[in-house]
Order: structure tokens, then C-alpha cells, then sequence
């Protein structure tokens, strides 16, 4: 639809009205894609730092969590970088569409008007210099001869109307196969910058899963985690206080109707996202090294991608990324209730949002995560961690 609207026409009286609509669409297109480009530079900068800063971590013998969460936030925006090139991709292709559309309509406008021309000039050429004047003066009488001459001065207009048309029509195909090649390099750019990024990203996630495994062998390493994981639980406790003390102040008095609700919800919450749990709440023991980790939460194992859902309505009062979970959401059901959604693959929700219960949150992902694709899911009051199994319906 876009390309035939594109198309070039002539009304009667030799006016091409639609190549102008053609140039103005695809000056919109241009800017369109002078704004995505604002955006790729800005996330092509905080690229370039970001894969500096993993540099320097890596000389730096730096923390595995930081690695791993500055490789994962490098892959985020690299997803990102690859969405809006996709973007300007398919842009260019339809302007491309369009040109070509365009090009070969205004050659066949071009063969139409140089046949018609060509018979013309065959005509003239075979009556001669005379026939004009033959044909006026063989009238019989003067108002035929007046009609006559009427006629010819119209046919001199329509050939000298069709000779400017044929030479709009050639400027019009010069600047239609200018254009074209123009946006041709420009897709060809476009593709090899996307094929780079594409292996920037591999390469992302190769050093992401030899991170890990680094973890994994060495037990010294692994006890260097934990006291990591250790830390960004503290970081955790530290910003619900915070948001404690903020909702405190936000709300002078609570609604004991919302509070009600929430406390006789107890073994009836609906599970935020279908799969099995693997990690459970409390003590959790390594089976070869026998350290031990609080899991203030449990691990629900699920595909990349599943929607994970709110168990119960409130008001989202943190969106982010936290070292050792990942991007996570945090929604506050009054009263101090809180439940934690971490490891998230993408957040659809924003801070200040009021959800209900079954919302969409985000989907599931491994950021931060030491285990594979998975829901970290936590529920506080205030800052005490309960065990989410007991609030959660039976299955």
C-alpha cells in the first residue's frame, strides 16, 4: 500500500501530482531514521563503556556478579541496538519498494509518451511544411477555416506539452534511480553494522556462560559468590527499608480494607509464573562444596519468555536491576506486604503503576541468575522474608 501511494501520475494538463507525495514520504521515512539514529548512538555509547568497563573488571580480577551483571547489561542493550536497526531495516526496504514501484512506473509513462511522439513527428514529417496551411485553406468557409486553425494551434500546444512531459518523466527516472542507489548503501550499511552487532552479542554470551562456569569449577571462586550474593542480599534489605520508610511517609493512614485482603490471602495466592520450583526458601546447602546460602524466596524454574504475573493488586514501587537478581519488580500490597519478582528477561511495568491481581509484570529470564532461566520470587512484610510456598495455593 505504501509503495503504490508512492506511484507517479499525471492528471489532464501534464501536472505530476503524486511525485511530490512520493518525495514527501520518503522525507518522512528520513526522519524517522535521523531519530532512530539518536537513539543508536545513545545506545551505542553506553555500549562502547560497557564492554570497557567488563575489560577492566576482567584485568581488574574484579567480582564475578559485577562481571556477569555488566555483561548482561551489555547484552540488553546490545538486544536493544539490534531492535532499532530491525526497525530501520524494514524502513529503507519500503522506501526501496517504493522507488522501485515508482521507477518502473514513470519508465512505462515514459515508452507511452515517446510512442505518441514518435507517430506525431512520423505525421509531420510525411505531410510536409504545407499541410497546415492546406488544411486551413481548404475549409469551406471562413468559420471552418477559424476552427481549423483553432485545431492546429491546440495540436502545437499538446506537442510541445508532450515534449515537457517526456522530459519531466526523464528527470523524474534520473532522480528515482539516484535516490534508489542512495537507500541501497544506505540498507547495505544498515545490514553490516546489524551483522556486527549480531556477533557482538554472541560473543557477549559466550564470555557470560565462561564466566559462570568459572564459578562453577573453582571452589574458590564460588565461595567468593557467596559471600557476593551475601552482599547484594544486605544491598536488597537496605532499599526495602528504604521504600518502607517512603511508603510510611507517603501514606498517613492505611486502608484496613486492602490490609485485610492481603493477610487472609494466606495459602491462596495465585503462582507468579507456571514451572517447578528448584530452589526452596531458608538454609540452601551446595551438595560439593557445603556452603551455605539464605534464600530469602524461592526459584521457580520456567521458559525464557513465560509472562510472570502479580499475585495479588497493589502499586509497583521499584523497577531495576540489582546485583545477583538481575532486572527485578517490586510491588508494595499495603501495610508492608511486598512481593520481589527477580531475573527477569524485560519489565513491562513501570514505578508508580497500580496493578491488579494477574497483571502482567515482565517475562522470565536469567539476569543475575547463577542457575539458568528462572523466576526469583520473594514476599516480605516489611523487611522480614516469608516463606512465599505458605502463601501460595496448594497445587
Amino acid at each position: 500500500m505504501i509503495a503504490a501511494a508512492l506511484l507517479c501520475a499525471f492528471f489532464p494538463g501534464g501536472r505530476c501530482v503524486l511525485h511530490a507525495q512520493h518525495l514527501q514520504s520518503v522525507s518522512h521515512y528520513d526522519r524517522e531514521i535521523k531519530r532512530s539514529s539518536q537513539q543508536l548512538d545513545s545506545i551505542r555509547q553506553i555500549l562502547d563503556q560497557g564492554r570497557e568497563r567488563v575489560k577492566n573488571l576482567q584485568k581488574e580480577e574484579g567480582s564475578c556478579l559485577e562481571q556477569l551483571e555488566q555483561i548482561e547489561k551489555n547484552m540488553d542493550a546490545s538486544q536493544a541496538y539490534l531492535k532499532i536497526l530491525t526497525g530501520r531495516i524494514d524502513t529503507v526496504e519500503t522506501i526501496i519498494a517504493a522507488l522501485t514501484d515508482s521507477l518502473a512506473l514513470e519508465g512505462k509513462r515514459l515508452e507511452s509518451r515517446q510512442r505518441v511522439m514518435m507517430k506525431r513527428l512520423r505525421h509531420a514529417y510525411t505531410a510536409g511544411p504545407q499541410h497546415k496551411l492546406l488544411t486551413i485553406f481548404s475549409a469551406q468557409s471562413p468559420l471552418e477555416a477559424v476552427n481549423r486553425a483553432r485545431y492546429m494551434e491546440e495540436l502545437n500546444r499538446y506537442d510541445r506539452d508532450l515534449v515537457n512531459r517526456i522530459e519531466k518523466s526523464r528527470l523524474s527516472i534520473a532522480t528515482n534511480k539516484k535516490a534508489r542507489g542512495k537507500e541501497l548503501d544506505h540498507l547495505a550499511a544498515l545490514r553490516s553494522a546489524k551483522e556486527k552487532e549480531r556477533l557482538e552479542l554472541a560473543s557477549e554470551e559466550a564470555r557470560r556462560k565462561e564466566t559462570l562456569g568459572g564459578v562453577r569449577k573453582k571452589r574458590e571462586n564460588y565461595e567468593a559468590m557467596v559471600k557476593e550474593l551475601e552482599a547484594a542480599q544486605k544491598e536488597l534489605a537496605a532499599m526495602i527499608r528504604l521504600l518502607e520508610t517512603k511508603r510510611k511517609k507517603a501514606r498517613k493512614t492505611v486502608p484496613r480494607r486492602g490490609v485485610v485482603a492481603f493477610e487472609k490471602s494466606r495459602g491462596k495466592l495465585p503462582w507468579p509464573v507456571e514451572g517447578t520450583v528448584v530452589t526452596n526458601f531458608g538454609r540452601v546447602v551446595h551438595p560439593k562444596y557445603g556452603t551455605v546460602i539464605m534464600n530469602n524466596g524461592v526459584d521457580i524454574a520456567a521458559r525464557r519468555g513465560e509472562p510472570v504475573y502479580c499475585v495479588a493488586g497493589g502499586t509497583v514501587i521499584h523497577t531495576g536491576w540489582m546485583r545477583g537478581l538481575g532486572k527485578m519488580v517490586i510491588v508494595d500490597h499495603t501495610d508492608g506486604f511486598l512481593s520481589i519478582y527477580a531475573h527477569l528477561e524485560q519489565i513491562d511495568v513501570v514505578i508508580d503503576q497500580k496493578v491488579e491481581i494477574a497483571a502482567v509484570l515482565g517475562r522470565v529470564g536469567e539476569t543475575g541468575s547463577l542457575g539458568g532461566t528462572r523466576l526469583h520470587f520473594e514476599l516480605r512484610k516489611s523487611a522480614e522474608a516469608l516463606n512465599p510456598v505458605e502463601w501460595l495455593e496448594k497445587r
